[in-house]
């Protein structure tokens, strides 16, 4: 295999491969083994035609491109080991020729990183703020989580529970046909359409009313936001919420072994100190980042950047997905085409991969490093308190090697924030691991995923 590399520009180079023939050889091998079990040839029976007959039958270059998903990873992976690259990301491959085989793979390389003079960041944490009405919001909210509902004979008011026949059509389309939705009319929730739970308001029991609803342009279904939508509905049952006294009794009801209110009450106390200290924890470490990064700078490749702000959109294609919604009618919703919504994450995905890249860096400099006697400390402590033994997929390469990111970014948090305070710090890996603190970026995870790499 001959390789020429460019020059490195923007942190990333271009890697010009050719083959010989003795390169070629296996992958044509393995090619014929996929094509032969799929096809017949007159004289064979199936899977037995050699390969010289595969080969004059289909040709020499359909049977490179029946391996090429295979091939054109595996070879830039291997360009890459022999030039010592320091490679992260995907790689964008490019197919020149078949004969001779040539392509071409530009190569994202590891960021450059000067944190600049970050041992004199000082961030001073203040201390946690509660709210004078912490604990009545909170006592609030469970008593809408164990409230009744009964039955009421007036008309419907916010906050109720109806059961209603509804239709919904759009030019005499039909859009929503129910005979008996339970709906909670509450402003806020905007279900089925935003604005409905205020048109039943003030209806009555075995009444029938009508009303139009504009739909907004921003509804999450094209083909219905923006349209004048016309409904029908009968009241057929209007339920009151009923919020229990606050009181022993309602402490004692919640089932949580509370014998009085104000036992109810400490306990929420100290429930909600401690969510303000791990919140101020957070932020504090989080200002202490945002110093870190605003001190640094980084000198990444165009193509990592690229390869980060694809990856996000595809996990909000995810979500999307996961809520039952179309991606192009979301992108509509948006105003956007995807190409569009790629660069607008660029942003936040050069945040994620500079956050990510600075802490790798304070580590290296700090002398942070997490042992294997380390990472089977942490995994013992894991299951310390559970009966069932030690599961073996803890001892598997990936899990172990996100323990030591985890405990990686753990101990070079604890690190900043003593430099913050200017204090020192020996390294102990006992604590929790902050929220939040995991590596962001999937930049490191290129040799599991080159086979996902562009052709």
């Amino acid at each position: 295999m001959k390789i020429t590399q460019d020059d490195v520009v923007e942190r990333q180079t271009v890697l010009h491969i050719e083959l010989e023939e003795d390169d070629v050889d296996p992958y044509l091998n393995r090619a014929y083994k996929r094509v032969v079990q799929k096809v017949n040839i007159p004289g064979f029976r199936k899977g037995k035609a050699p390969r010289r007959i595969i080969e004059q039958y289909f040709g020499r270059e359909s049977m490179l491109n029946e391996i090429l998903d295979t091939m054109l990873p595996e070879l830039t992976t291997q360009a890459i080991t022999d030039q010592n690259l320091d490679a992260v990301g995907l790689p964008s491959i490019e197919l020149e020729d078949l004969d001779p085989f040539q392509f071409s793979a530009t190569v994202p390389l590891r960021p450059e990183v000067d944190l600049g003079e970050y041992s004199s960041i000082r961030i001073d944490r203040s201390p946690p703020v509660i709210e004078d009405d912490a604990i009545d919001n909170r006592i609030e909210q469970i008593r809408l989580s164990v409230a009744t509902w009964e039955p009421t004979e007036r008309p419907v008011e916010i906050g109720d529970m109806v059961t209603a026949q509804i239709k919904g059509t759009i030019e005499e389309n039909t859009i929503f046909d129910e005979a008996d939705a339970v709906y909670l009319v509450n402003e806020e929730i905007g279900r089925p359409f935003p604005g409905f739970s205020e048109n039943l308001v003030g209806l009555e029991t075995n009444k029938s009313s009508q009303f139009n609803l504009l739909i907004p342009e921003n509804f999450a279904d094209s083909n219905l936001a923006g349209k004048d939508a016309h409904f029908e509905v009968t009241i057929k049952d209007i339920k009151t919420r009923i919020l229990p006294e606050v009181d022993d009794e309602f402490a004692k009801g919640i089932g949580e072994g509370y014998e009085s209110l104000e036992e109810l009450k400490n306990e929420i106390q100290k429930g909600i100190e401690t969510e303000a200290e791990e919140e101020n924890s957070r932020v504090h470490r989080e200002s202490i980042v945002e110093a870190l990064m605003a001190n640094a700078t980084v000198d990444m490749s165009p193509l990592l950047l690229q390869r980060e702000a694809e990856h996000m959109v595809e996990e909000q294609e995810r979500m999307v997905s996961q809520a039952n919604m179309n991606i192009d009618d979301y992108l509509t919703s948006l105003g956007k085409t995807r190409e569009e919504f790629v660069e607008e994450s660029k942003s936040e995905a050069s945040d994620r991969l500079k956050r990510s890249f600075v802490l790798e860096k304070l580590a290296k400099e700090e002398d942070i490093e997490i042992s294997d006697e380390d990472i089977d400390e942490r995994i013992s402590e894991m299951f310390a308190n559970s009966e069932q033994e030690i599961p073996e997929s803890t001892q598997n390469a990936q899990m172990r090697d996100y323990l030591s990111r985890s405990m990686l970014m753990e101990e070079t948090m604890k690190k900043l924030e003593l430099i913050a305070s200017g204090g020192s710090v020996e390294s102990d890996n006992t604590d929790d691991i902050p929220s939040g603190e995991n590596s962001d970026s999937k930049a490191d995870d290129s040799k599991e995923q080159e086979n996902n790499e562009e052709k």
